[in-house]
Formats: structure tokens, sequence, C-alpha cells
């Protein structure tokens, strides 16, 4: 069940992106005002990430993405489903940090 969009545009649009790097990596998320939490985070790439279900979260929200090394990064939700909810970078990451950070992390079995 999608929250908030069409699931059939939600689904093109997240085609039309980037191609992301599939990443196993813990981050910290702060919704709004909220208290700093864990996260997975399950791809990457320099406009955006996919994460694991976050509760409470609403399409168009805004939140803070600490990734390992990195200063704190703003990025907007685009789309929630009961699995995963897809963001998108304020500013988007250089191409060489998503690299950086796809090659230091364990990758998913395929």
């Amino acid at each position: 069940m999608k929250t908030g969009i069409d699931a059939r545009s939600s689904r093109s649009a997240r085609k039309s992106r980037e191609a992301r790097s599939p990443v196993v990596l813990t981050c910290e998320l702060r919704l709004g005002s909220g208290a700093w939490r864990r996260a997975s985070l399950l791809d990457l790439s320099s406009d955006g990430f996919r994460l694991a279900w976050l509760p409470g979260c609403n399409v168009g929200g805004e939140l803070w993405v600490r990734l390992p090394g990195l200063e704190a990064r703003q990025a907007a939700i685009r789309w929630c489903d009961r699995e995963a909810i897809g963001c998108q970078f304020v500013r988007p990451l250089h191409a060489a940090v998503v690299d950086f950070l796809s090659r230091a992390t364990v990758r998913p079995k395929a």
C-alpha cells in the first residue's frame, strides 16, 4: 500500500532516476526536530537513498541523515511503502563519495 502518491507514478519516477548502488549501512536519522535514531540504509546514489521502513514518515516530509564519516545532510521523503522509504538529498552527494561508501560496505547477497 502506497502512502501519499500513486504507486504507478512512483515506480516510473524511481526508474528514471540515477541507478542506486546496493549497500548495507547503518546511518542516523532525525525526522523534524525529533531525536536522532539509527536506521538501515539499503541503497545509495548521488541524488538519494532507500531506507528500511521507518515509522512516522510522510511523503513530502524532511529529514536529516548522517552517513558514516559525513556531516548531516538534509533530504526529503519522496515515497513510502510497507517495506521502505525513498529519499532525495537536498544537495546531491559527489559521485566519489557514493563510490567510496558503496565499496566500504558489506554488499547484500544476490
